[in-house]
């Protein structure tokens, strides 16, 4: 089970949704293509990576026009160029983070 600990120190429960998964694949595989994942080993590797990931707490200019346009209940969890976005604890898509890789977001 996916979850992340708040600020009041309560474990928050996630849900993973397919498009995540789907998106954290295709996505993995565009960064990594010498050590490619099948779609069996999808959930497995995606619940490692978010167990490493940490908050992001000093958000950037994009990332503060999307908590505008989504709502207040938008977190970015980061991880070995990887943000995982969250929405009403729901993890609704993975992006590519790494600085001069975000043009792949695109491709996969």
């Amino acid at each position: 089970m996916l979850s992340y600990i708040n600020k009041k120190g309560k474990e928050v429960k996630l849900l993973a949704t397919h498009h995540s998964y789907n998106r954290f694949m295709n996505r993995y595989n565009t960064l990594f293509p010498e050590k490619k994942i099948e779609p069996k080993q999808v959930v497995d590797c995606f619940n490692k990576f978010f167990s490493h990931a940490q908050r992001v707490k000093n958000i950037n200019k994009q990332e503060k026009s999307r908590v505008k346009r989504y709502g207040q209940d938008t977190m970015f969890f980061r991880t070995n160029g990887f943000t995982f976005i969250v929405e009403n604890a729901k993890i609704v898509t993975v992006e590519i983070s790494d600085k001069n890789k975000r043009f792949m977001n695109r491709i996969a």
